[in-house]
């Protein structure tokens, strides 16, 4: 089993998300503020993300690239806007990466490399090993 989750992600220690969410237009599936907690880790940044996603539950996808293109098409509107962030914040093409067992993973086409590589934001994937749905 293979499954990811996708988000643009924005941090930093002054970060407002409100005011991401005011300037962007947009409704953001992650929201933390400065010593939020998750279990004992306390975050030192702010965040605010963004999936896609019209529902409270984040978009499970079977394959990378699509939940990439998915990304990619909803943002195209604001990625002029997303420039400013990439001096002040650290931004980056979020991918949480769920598998069950050690074969496999994502390929990406060279289409998408592309069109990733023209944001200019760097692409980060966070693997996890689940035993859920296996």
């Amino acid at each position: 089993m293979h499954e990811y989750l996708v988000e643009l992600r924005i941090s930093g220690e002054d970060l407002a998300p409100s005011e991401i969410t005011y300037e962007l237009g947009l409704r953001p599936s992650t929201v933390r503020a400065v010593g939020d907690a998750i279990g004992s880790k306390r975050f030192t940044k702010a965040v605010w993300g963004y999936d896609g996603s019209d529902s409270d539950s984040p978009h499970i996808w079977e394959s990378l690239e699509d939940g990439l293109l998915f990304l990619l098409t909803n943002l195209a509107p604001v990625r002029l806007k997303l420039d400013k962030y990439k001096s002040r914040f650290d931004v980056v093409w979020w991918c949480g990466h769920f598998q069950s067992n050690f074969d496999g993973g994502p390929t990406l086409s060279a289409s998408l490399l592309k069109e990733l590589g023209e944001f200019g934001i760097p692409l980060f994937i966070d693997t996890y090993l689940s035993d859920e749905h296996s």
